[in-house]
């Protein structure tokens, strides 16, 4: 039985939870992923770094965590129109970390999108109590990326060289600690 897809109101966005089902609608282009979400069309589709071996990657992570679907990937709605997609790289690990990412088709990249899903998807992390950091890679030449990240709280704490794609930037961001509460 399919289940229906999980969604997440803000105040500016919405995020609707990937399922197989949406993936097979994204497989036929940006007007049949927009009809399978119940919304407008996006202004171009896919957003980068979601071409068909991400969509692969997320099939598989949604089979090997079916009891998780909130960590998985997430399509971004505003103002009634598809304008990206953003998500989990999967469940929180031994450590309690997850990682993030976001991607906002290039027409809709400004209005504030990519910082909405962002700031969302770290407070459903940290709805979670077994996560402790999230974190979130760029690459150098994507400052708008890094801008996002900054504005939610992330840290830059170094980075590491690909072979395919070369210098990644990681950032995170820590549980806060509990507020003090005063004892009269």
């Amino acid at each position: 039985m399919t289940r229906p897809p999980l969604v997440e109101r803000g105040d500016f966005i919405v995020l609707i939870a990937t399922t197989p089902e949406l993936l097979d609608a994204e497989e036929r282009g940006g007007p049949a992923i927009a009809a399978g979400l119940g919304v407008e069309p996006p202004a171009a589709w896919p957003p980068q770094h979601n071409d068909p071996e991400t969509r692969v990657w997320m099939r598989g992570l949604i089979a090997e965590h079916p009891d998780e679907p909130h960590y998985s990937s997430w399509y971004i709605i505003a103002e009634g129109r598809l304008v990206g997609i953003c998500g989990f790289k999967g469940p929180p690990d031994l450590w309690g970390e997850v990682e993030i990412g976001y991607s906002v088709v290039d027409a809709e990249h400004r209005k504030g999108f990519g910082l909405a899903a962002a700031s969302m998807l770290v407070a459903m992390a940290f709805r979670d109590p077994r996560v402790a950091v999230v974190t979130a890679e760029t690459l150098p030449a994507l400052v708008g990326s890094q801008a996002i990240l900054t504005r939610c709280g992330f840290i830059h704490v170094g980075g590491y060289i690909d072979e395919e794609i070369g210098q990644v930037m990681r950032f995170e961001v820590k549980r806060p600690a509990p507020a003090a509460t005063d004892r009269a």
